[in-house]
Parts: C-alpha cells; sequence; structure tokens
C-alpha cells in the first residue's frame, strides 16, 4: 500500500499582509494560495523540489527539499516585519523585495529538517 507524500504549509497571522493571499510555488508553479493564520496541506511527489511563496511582485528565497515517498514535510511562511519593522514595509516592497517574505521548514529555524511518516 502507497503511503501518502505532501507538504504542509503554515502562515503566521500577521498585521502585514492581513487581508492578502500568498502564493505558494512549487519548483516555479502556482499550486495554491494561503490565507492570514491559515494552514494548508499540498500532495507534493516524491523528489527535490523548490518552494517559495509570493504576494505582488515580492517572493520569497526559495527553498530546496527534497521529499520521499510516504514522508510529510512541514513549512511556516510569513514576513519578517513585526513591531517597529512594520513601519519599513514601503522599504522592503521597492528595495528588498525578497527579503519582505520568508519560507523555512517548521520547528527548525531556518536552516533545519523536519520530517515524519505517515501510513
Amino acid at each position: 500500500m502507497k503511503q501518502k507524500t505532501y507538504i504542509e504549509i503554515s502562515r503566521t497571522s500577521q498585521y502585514v499582509n492581513k487581508l492578502g493571499k500568498f502564493s505558494v510555488l512549487i519548483d516555479g508553479v502556482e499550486r495554491g494560495k494561503i490565507k492570514d493564520g491559515e494552514s494548508v496541506r499540498m500532495g507534493v511527489l516524491p523528489g527535490e523540489h523548490l518552494i517559495e511563496v509570493k504576494v505582488d511582485w515580492c517572493i520569497s528565497e526559495a527553498l530546496t527539499f527534497t521529499l520521499h515517498e510516504g514522508e510529510v514535510r512541514k513549512f511556516r511562511c510569513g514576513s519578517p516585519l513585526r513591531g517597529w519593522k512594520i513601519f519599513f514595509v514601503l522599504y522592503y516592497v521597492l528595495f528588498l523585495p525578497k527579503k519582505y517574505l520568508f519560507i523555512e521548514q517548521a520547528g527548525s529555524g531556518r536552516s533545519g529538517d523536519e520530517s515524519s511518516k505517515i501510513s
């Protein structure tokens, strides 16, 4: 019996972009949208992939991950603009659009690995 292979993406709830939906891109192709504070699950074939999130012309840096048969990979996305940094929204959007959003593996900071097997 084949095990399900998918990714789960959770978006942080933030004042910045509260009303906008982020596009989720896997291997450069939009696979869906995610609302503020929402979590989505997407089936992905095993193999090496790139994942990004995008809103308007701002796009996160691409994150590479490898997914094996029956594996679940969890990610978290949002904007690093919190607290006093929200006053710099316009600067980020115009001059640092690749730093306006982030995508990271959940539970790992910005550089770890978390996965689990499901049946």
